[in-house]
């Protein structure tokens, strides 16, 4: 409540109370875009689809949901952050993405799928990254895939954990970790999609 109370300054919200906590959510608005925030005893999740908007925007908007949560909850620190970061990228030409993934990235023999007896809707793949050093504790899992509503698209998502604690107060390091997660997308997945995607991407 103490939450619901210093966002309602900055924001609308509804409240309801869950099984083990609460949620906050400001109405839908037109594009279906709506700001999530699910309380539980040991967790902070925040939710929202900036998709009109730059990564530095969705970046403050995290920043302003954490500073109210952390003053409202008197967290000293974050043990641990999980950044999801999903995109949905154009391929060039309405090229079919499924064919794309299975005959330019991956390189199927047509011979090893000849048996199938069954279509398929989506293809993927996943790429798990381990933490590297020490004083840089992150992990990536990256999947890339044929975007099921629309298979001229490629659908992207980067599950980034950072295990280093970030004390209340240090939302640079936030905005850091947020920006690493974009960086990565940029760095690992688009070097596959590289020269496939239309121009406006």
């Amino acid at each position: 409540r103490d939450v619901f109370n210093r966002l309602s300054a900055v924001g609308t919200f509804n409240f309801a109370v869950t099984a083990d906590g609460a949620e906050l959510a400001t109405p839908p608005r037109e594009s279906g875009e709506q700001l999530k925030i699910t309380m539980s005893k040991d967790a902070v999740q925040v939710s929202f689809d900036p998709t009109a908007k730059s990564n530095e925007f969705a970046a403050e908007e995290l920043v302003v949901v954490m500073k109210e949560v952390a003053a409202a909850l008197a967290i000293p620190i974050f043990i641990h952050q999980t950044h999801v970061l999903r995109k949905t990228l154009p391929l060039g030409g309405q090229a079919d993405a499924r064919a794309f993934l299975l005959n330019e990235v991956v390189q199927i023999p047509p011979a090893r799928l000849s048996g199938w007896k069954r279509g398929f809707a989506g293809v993927g793949l996943r790429f798990v990254f381990p933490p590297q050093q020490v004083n840089e504790l992150s992990a990536h899992d990256l999947k890339i895939e044929s975007y099921l509503a629309d298979p001229t698209k490629v659908f992207i998502e980067d599950a980034a954990n950072f295990l280093m604690p970030m004390p209340t107060g240090q939302w640079d390091a936030l905005k850091g970790n947020l920006a690493e997660v974009n960086r990565f997308m940029d760095d690992y997945a688009l070097a596959l999609l590289r020269g496939n995607l239309t121009k406006d991407v």
